[in-house]
């Protein structure tokens, strides 16, 4: 019987050797306009790469240190030139991505949108397999439809912290379609993804427009960046923030009241599902539908503690 159990252990742990020698099945590509500096990719990252390891792929992962569409063209080209099974991309800027992609495509590398889906009617948009991300547009007007239960702003800002991104500046036109009817002057402000050169352009234009009581962000490094000014400028219950995307500091403010609401778009999900789906692509043929949506969520203080435990498994919501 030691005999047999030896010889046994043996054979497992031969196996096992050769399975982790084992190279991955397939390559994917992530490439993104979200790079190491913004927390808000994080969970995306990890949740590619806990898929990947669960599926046996490999996937590289690609983002700009700062936010760049030429930078992320160049990632995007660099990434075709792997000739990998499968590119995961954010069509952050359809007109700089078409002809890539397009090549890419027609050199039999199927492509997966996320995050930002090309916004163009079916017979014009890139010809990738599926999207998979939250709507844009509706995450931008439940924001201001939740803000609106509350009160009507008597006026309103959307700070932009990457111009130039189709996805923000869907959720922008979401907001602005919201409010507009109601005759509320919304006001659109670039503010870059720089923390220190944020806070000032937000602190400028409290200080020039003493009506404004309500501050729309788009992602949490708006989201940051409005918090501290508020505070600073001691305008705090008269300025109210509303902003897209979950993190730690944004949950603690509306468990607070200091944000009135925010958007869950599931990054990790971003991650997860597009290395899933492509997987299941390459190895069995599958088709996913059109469109995969993982957001937009309400979150708000009757529902802040259900996403806590989210955002302390993946890092985000």
């Amino acid at each position: 019987m030691r005999i047999l159990s030896k010889a046994l252990l043996v054979v497992v742990l031969l196996y096992l050797t050769l399975a982790i020698a084992q190279p991955p099945e397939f390559a994917f590509y992530y490439v993104s306009h979200g790079g190491p500096r913004d927390p808000w990719w994080a969970p995306v990252i990890k949740g590619a790469q806990d898929a990947a390891k669960a599926l046996g792929v490999k996937v590289v992962y690609l983002g700009p240190e700062k936010f760049s569409i030429r930078r992320l063209v160049r990632l995007l080209e660099r990434a075709i030139r792997a000739e990998p099974d499968g590119i995961i991309v954010t069509i952050t800027n359809y007109s700089a991505l078409d002809k890539p992609l397009r090549r890419a495509i027609a050199k039999g590398i199927p492509v997966i949108a996320v995050n930002v889906p090309d916004p163009r009617p079916e017979e014009e948009r890139i010809p990738y397999i599926c999207y998979i991300g939250q709507d844009e547009y509706l995450a931008g007007r439940r924001l201001a439809e939740r803000v609106l239960k509350e009160y009507t702003p008597k006026r309103a800002v959307v700070a932009i912290h990457e111009p130039g991104h189709v996805g923000l500046e869907a959720r922008y036109k979401g907001i602005v379609d919201a409010l507009k009817p109601l005759g509320v002057p919304v006001d659109r402000l670039e503010i870059t993804t720089d923390l220190s050169k944020a806070m000032m352009i937000l602190k400028d234009y409290i200080r020039m427009h003493p009506d404004l009581d309500t501050v729309f962000t788009l992602g949490p490094l708006g989201a940051h960046a409005a918090l501290k000014v508020v505070r600073d400028l001691g305008v705090a219950g008269r300025v109210k923030i509303a902003t897209v995307d979950i993190d730690d500091e944004i949950i603690r403010a509306i468990k607070e009241g200091r944000i009135v609401a925010a958007v869950s778009q599931q990054p990790y999900m971003q991650g997860f599902l597009p290395v899933v789906v492509m997987y299941l692509h390459v190895r069995y043929g599958y088709i996913p539908p059109d469109r995969i949506l993982t957001g937009p969520t309400i979150v708000d203080k009757s529902n802040v503690d259900l996403i806590i435990k989210q955002v302390r498994t993946t890092g985000g919501a």
